[in-house]
C-alpha cells in the first residue's frame, strides 16, 4: 500500500549501516516510523531531503514494523531555523513535546498544522513567547485546557478580586475557595486576561502579543510550568535549550 503526505521531521536515528529511522508528524495519519533505506550513503537521493524540521512531501510504502521512505522532496527546509543553533534548540524542544504527547497513527491534523506554523514563526521574528504559547495551544488541541474563566473549585465566575493559579490542577482558583482550600498562588487579574487570550478560540496563533515583558515573563512561566505538569516530566531538550540561552545572553 502506497501513502502520499506532506509531513514534519520530528526525530531521525542512526539504523543499521546505512539506514535512518525517522519520527514523522504527517498531516494525514499522524506520528509515524518511517525507515530511510540507505540515506545515510554519500550519494543517497533522500539523504539531502530527511533533516529534522524539514517540510517534506513523503511517499510511504507501508511495511511489516515501519513505512518505508520511497520518495522525499522537501517543501521548505527552514534554512534559517537549521543556520542558527539558538533556533534549532527550539525547534527540538517543540519536537520532543510532539514525540512525548503524540500516541503513533493518531491523527491530529491541527496539531501539524500548529507545529507548521511554529516553525514558520521561528524562521522569522523568533519571540521568546513563542515556545510557551505554542506548546499549552499544542496540548489544548489534546484537549488539555487550563481554567481561566471560572474558579476550578466553585465553577463561579471569576471576579476582580485577588485569583490564585494551580500549577497542579491547572487553573486559576478565586479567593474563597483558596481560603477553604488552601491551594495556589496570586495572579494578577491583567495576567488572567493574557491567558484568556490566548486561550480563546478566535485566538490566532503566532500572532503578536502586545504585553510588557513583565506579563511576558510571568506568562512563559505559567505555561510552561503547566506543560510540565502535563507531560508530567521536564524534556530533556530544555537544558540544552536553557544552556544555549544562557550562552546568548
Amino acid at each position: 500500500m502506497q501513502i502520499k503526505t506532506s509531513g514534519i521531521i520530528i526525530k531521525r536515528m542512526n539504523f543499521g549501516e546505512a539506514d535512518r529511522i525517522l519520527t514523522v508528524l504527517t498531516h494525514d495519519h499522524g506520528k509515524v516510523k518511517a525507515i530511510a533505506r540507505g540515506s545515510r550513503k554519500i550519494l543517497a537521493k533522500l539523504g539531502g531531503s530527511l533533516e529534522p524540521f524539514c517540510l517534506v512531501d513523503f511517499i510511504f510504502h507501508e511495511g511489516k514494523s515501519f513505512y518505508v521512505v520511497t520518495s522525499a522532496v522537501v517543501i521548505n527546509h527552514f534554512e534559517k531555523i537549521h543556520t542558527d543553533i539558538d533556533k534549532i534548540a527550539k525547534a527540538f524542544y517543540i519536537g520532543e513535546l510532539l514525540d512525548k504527547s503524540l500516541e503513533d497513527h493518531q491523527n491530529h491534523p491541527e496539531v501539524y498544522e500548529l507545529f507548521k506554523k511554529y516553525l514558520e514563526n521561528l524562521e522569522g521574528a523568533d519571540d521568546p513567547i513563542l515556545i510557551p504559547v505554542f506548546s499549552a495551544k499544542i496540548l489544548e488541541s489534546l484537549g488539555f485546557k487550563p481554567e481561566v474563566f471560572e474558579c476550578l473549585h466553585c465553577r463561579q465566575k471569576l471576579s476582580l478580586a485577588q485569583n490564585f493559579w494551580d500549577d497542579i490542577e491547572g487553573g486559576v482558583i478565586c479567593q474563597s475557595c483558596h481560603d477553604k482550600f488552601g491551594h495556589g498562588r496570586k495572579i494578577e487579574n491583567d495576567l488572567i486576561k493574557i491567558l484568556r487570550l490566548i486561550f480563546s478560540p478566535t485566538f490566532a496563533v503566532g500572532s503578536k502579543i502586545n504585553i510588557s515583558e513583565k506579563y511576558k515573563n510571568q506568562t512563559a512561566e505559567i505555561l510552561e510550568n503547566y506543560v510540565e505538569v502535563i507531560l508530567e516530566r521536564e524534556l530533556k531538550s530544555k537544558k540544552f535549550l536553557d544552556q544555549i540561552s544562557s550562552s546568548s545572553k
